[in-house]
């Protein structure tokens, strides 16, 4: 499996030749402070793609989370993480609130959603990674139940 790893990790280094070149925006020069936000309301404009099309890796090259050892997961969550970052995405995870399993699957699962493309040179596209429906507390690193939030918030 580990050979598999190494050869899907060159595939994603592979891909960070695929971002297109930004796009050059002429603008007057009192303008040329809102440079990035034209920009990313350009891309916003543009249809969103799926990431798999967006890098040229297909979701299926990914193995499932327990066909992979500890460290084939981290090396394959550093791969997405650098080559996300190289096409101005970031994954928010909450500290402590999923594995590192969790965490590469939900990195995977983002294969098939649609994502604004952006073309700018500055700025971060976040992923929120959250868990929404589950109260989480960020001071004891678990789950608390819905009391114990109500108890907590009332302070």
């Amino acid at each position: 499996m580990q050979r598999y790893v190494t050869q899907l990790l060159e595939m994603l280094q592979e891909a960070h030749f695929n971002r297109p070149a930004p796009r050059y925006l002429e603008l007057p020069e009192e303008m040329e402070s809102l440079r990035d936000v034209i920009d990313m309301e350009m891309s916003m404009e543009e249809d969103e793609k799926t990431m798999e099309s967006i890098f040229g890796v297909p979701q299926i090259y990914f193995p499932p989370e327990d066909r992979l050892s500890d460290e084939q997961i981290l090396q394959l969550i550093e791969g997405i993480l650098d080559l996300w970052y190289v096409f101005n995405y970031e994954a928010d995870f909450r500290q402590g609130e999923f594995t590192e399993r969790e965490q590469y699957t939900k990195l995977v699962n983002c294969w098939k959603k649609a994502y604004p493309l952006l073309r700018g040179t500055n700025g971060k596209w976040h992923i929120e990674m959250f868990d929404y429906e589950l109260n989480w507390d960020v001071e004891e690193q678990r789950y608390i139940s819905d009391e114990e939030y109500w108890e907590k918030i009332k302070l």
